[in-house]
């Protein structure tokens, strides 16, 4: 399951960085692999439907869908703020992943919900992890890539027995990988949308989003300029589109995955194509 760089995206280059200083982010590590949760790590295949939300605009036009697959039995993993829509909403989540390092993200994981199991990784705030005092279900993981700093704390800690969930740089990427290693094979993708619909870049409010750069970008298969759509995206959405088409490049036989909603990714899988962004505003 990993994704190493493959060029996906033509004529643009784009370079993930977290939003926290590398000093706060080993802090962090050395606290939370200090709790005793168990790691994330690979087994063996499932097989029930999963159905991970984000906080994307497009679920104001797909909760339908979504309500209509969970109740079809689907399993329900949220990440960041989708877990209080669907709270808001009468879908108790089985699962919420957060990633984010920063401070105040302790909301995205209260109330507790009695059977939700939380993924959670080591470089998340101290604060998050107190939230978790005495809850059953917590699990952490490793967002490390090679060349990631905090591996050689891992590996005295573990004694080189930790497992690393590579992938993208935004919580749903990696939320896609975890799951992945952890046997689940089919996926629904609501609110995973890569681009702004409607002025909005969340379903939810969200204020640390409220001042990203918009650009304005056609996408569409590459020798097809008929078929070219336009959006309007932030560069971590574009960074987000390039993560995801990595992954579905090099992991695509491994998983059966739908994104539902309009949005930039769903798009994207749709071309079936070389996507290339001819135009940055």
């Amino acid at each position: 399951m990993s994704t190493p760089d493959l060029k996906v995206i033509e004529g643009v280059e784009f370079d993930g960085r977290v939003n926290t200083s590398d000093e706060e982010l080993i802090a962090n590590i050395r606290s939370a692999m200090r709790r005793g949760h168990p790691q994330v790590k690979r087994q063996e295949p499932k097989f029930e439907r999963v159905a991970l939300v984000g906080s994307g605009p497009s679920l104001a036009h797909t909760e339908k869908e979504l309500v209509a697959l969970v109740q079809e039995g689907a399993k329900l993993v949220t990440v960041n703020g989708a877990y209080h829509w669907c709270l808001e909403r009468n879908l108790k989540p089985s699962a919420q992943v957060v990633m984010d390092a920063r401070p105040g993200n302790e909301r995205f994981v209260q109330p507790e919900v009695p059977g939700c199991a939380y993924l959670v990784a080591s470089q998340c705030h101290p604060k998050i992890f107190d939230a978790f005092e005495g809850r059953p279900n917590v699990w952490i993981f490793h967002g490390m890539n090679s060349e990631n700093q905090g591996r050689e704390i891992l590996d005295d800690y573990y004694l080189g027995h930790w497992h690393a969930v590579p992938g993208g740089s935004t919580v749903a990427m990696r939320a896609l990988v975890a799951l992945r290693m952890l046997g689940y094979l089919r996926f629904d993708l609501f609110g995973i949308d890569s681009c702004m619909m409607d002025g909005a870049h969340h379903a939810i409010e969200q204020p640390e989003n409220n001042n990203d750069r918009w650009l304005k970008i056609r996408v569409g298969p590459t020798g097809h300029s008929e078929m070219r759509r336009e959006f309007i995206a932030t560069p971590w959405h574009c960074k987000q589109l390039e993560d995801f088409l990595q992954f579905m490049r090099l992991n695509g036989e491994l998983v059966l995955l739908n994104v539902h909603g309009d949005g930039l990714i769903a798009y994207a899988l749709q071309c079936n194509a070389d996507v290339a962004i001819d135009e940055v505003e």
